[in-house]
């Protein structure tokens, strides 16, 4: 029994056998490439030790020796003139006055300057 075949229809039949190589071998190529990067990771995180920084309190810290001892807001002129860097301030208070309504179970908060 003698197949004859198109010679067109070889052409196709090894182009199609080439692309499904080619699809194979870069599939294999990638997974070999995702595991040297896992591996690689793996050991780098294994060689090196996270340095963990010791927690405490930024606002103290960040603050000059000026304000120590002083809440937040309620500073000292001395206070807010290291704070600034500048040496003549103005500081400025403020007073909040609470009105309510017990009719209306409300309460209105007003913050007004405080004369000094």
């Amino acid at each position: 029994m003698t197949f004859i075949h198109d010679e067109h229809e070889q052409h196709t039949h090894r182009i199609r056998d080439l692309a499904i190589a080619t699809v194979a071998a870069l599939a294999v190529f990638g997974g070999m490439v995702s595991i040297a990067h896992s591996i690689r990771t793996a050991s780098a995180s294994a060689v090196e030790a996270p340095v963990v920084a010791a927690k405490t309190d930024r606002i103290a810290s960040a603050l000059p020796g000026a304000c120590s001892g002083e809440s937040w807001g309620n500073w000292s002129p001395a206070c807010v003139a290291a704070i600034s860097g500048n040496g003549s301030t103005r500081q400025v208070r403020f007073e909040t006055f609470e009105a309510r309504q017990p009719a209306a179970n409300t309460s209105v908060l007003e913050r007004v300057p405080a004369n000094s």
